[in-house]
């Protein structure tokens, strides 16, 4: 995808680190903000107005598994090229291509699509590493489960390990385990030592196993209050679990699913209470966000998990648990401001400043700054989409 040459978004209120501003411009120049402020003539630019519509630094989902009919587990690249299009129109200009517990074959071309797709698609610039949700999880109960499948659950073997990481070539970003299983502090202590962000989910840990886990290396827990543990009764004992240790730790980050239907209101807002700036908002979509269609598969297109979509939330056909979501990114913003009442300068945060810091590149995404790159959704005053903007290209 083309650097945009010169684009002036004029009567804009532009969203910052900790402030709405009036009514303002913001000049483009090569990809780039080149200056935002009330005073800016133009020059042979293009120019949009916009009417007073927000704008916002561009949306980054550190955690998505497909959308638009597609799988990033369908191992093409044209599926990887309809999901990120889908999102893209949506505001996200930033993603991690995330994939599931799966079969050791099913990683290796997951992995393989994506270093060709990265070669070939001139959509390339959105996708900014890889992310493996597993396989090395917990598989005691259903809960801790959750979607993934049963099957594919396994222990962690080093020399798969090593064999993913060689093929990746250095395009892992994050990679998910349960601290609790053995070698798992193994696993942490070597993900930190390679800086691959090493993150707890799916799991059946008390609190002082996700302690040891954070003590070993994780620094962030998946889908939080999903799939992980928190106060409850084991064998006539009570034990706190992930969520309370993740609270007491000032630098463990979380993510949020924000499609309104994984977190209460109220869950929300007491994560943001206590994590503050550490607090990440994702969809976790799958590959029936933001279609029409109602049954699919979690996962790849041969070897996925039948899902289907009751009450707005993609379920296993047993109703036993939540599958991702179909949430797309300016639903989890609408989610975030109109129906729990968070401010947009929060939001931002949630959706593009605490997941570019995450992933390390806050330098040049996550917020608007001038000299960052012109990453931009802008939003109407009902937080609909009115324009996106990729590298101060105009996305139609």
């Amino acid at each position: 995808m083309k650097k945009g040459n010169c684009l002036l978004i004029k009567n804009t209120r532009a969203v910052l680190a900790h402030s709405v501003t009036p009514p303002i411009n913001i000049l483009i120049k090569n990809g780039k903000i080149a200056d935002i402020s009330d005073n800016i003539t133009s020059f042979e630019c293009d120019e949009i107005d916009v009417n007073g519509a927000y704008s916002l630094a561009g949306f980054i989902d550190v955690h998505v598994h497909g959308g638009f009919n597609h799988d990033f587990m369908d191992g093409t690249i044209q599926s990887y090229e309809e999901i990120i299009k889908g999102h893209l129109k949506k505001g996200t200009t930033l993603l991690l291509p995330t994939a599931m517990t799966a079969s050791r074959q099913e990683l290796l071309r997951f992995i393989d699509t994506y270093l060709e797709f990265k070669k070939k698609s001139d959509y390339s610039c959105i996708a900014a590493g890889l992310h493996l949700e597993g396989p090395y999880f917990s598989n005691t109960n259903n809960k801790s489960r959750g979607a993934q499948n049963k099957k594919t659950i396994r222990e962690i073997d080093f020399n798969e390990v090593k064999l993913l990481l060689q093929r990746a070539n250095g395009n892992i970003v994050r990679w998910d385990a349960a601290p609790e299983i053995p070698n798992a502090l193994k696993f942490a202590r070597m993900m930190k030592e390679i800086g691959i962000i090493c993150s707890i989910a799916h799991t059946d840990a008390t609190a002082e196993e996700a302690i040891s886990g954070f003590n070993a290396g994780f620094s962030h827990v998946t889908h939080f209050y999903n799939a992980i543990t928190a106060y409850k009764k084991r064998d006539q004992v009570v034990t706190a679990g992930v969520v309370e240790a993740a609270y007491i730790n000032d630098d463990i980050t979380i993510e949020l699913i924000c499609d309104g239907k994984h977190i209460p209101k109220a869950c929300m807002l007491l994560a943001l209470k206590i994590k503050g700036d550490k607090v990440i908002g994702i969809t976790d979509a799958m590959r029936l966000a933001g279609s029409d269609e109602t049954t699919g598969k979690l996962g790849s297109i041969k070897n996925g998990s039948e899902v289907i979509v009751d009450g707005g939330v993609a379920k296993l056909p047993d109703m036993s648990s939540f599958a991702g979501s179909i949430c797309t990114m300016d639903h989890a913003l609408k989610v975030i401001c109109k129906d729990f009442g968070i401010d947009i300068v929060r939001a931002s945060k949630m959706l593009s400043a605490a997941p570019a810091k995450h992933i390390g590149v806050y330098d040049k995404y996550g917020s608007l700054e001038i000299g960052k790159e012109a990453d931009i959704v802008i939003v109407n005053s009902d937080y609909s989409i009115k324009n996106v903007i990729k590298s101060g290209h105009l996305i139609e």
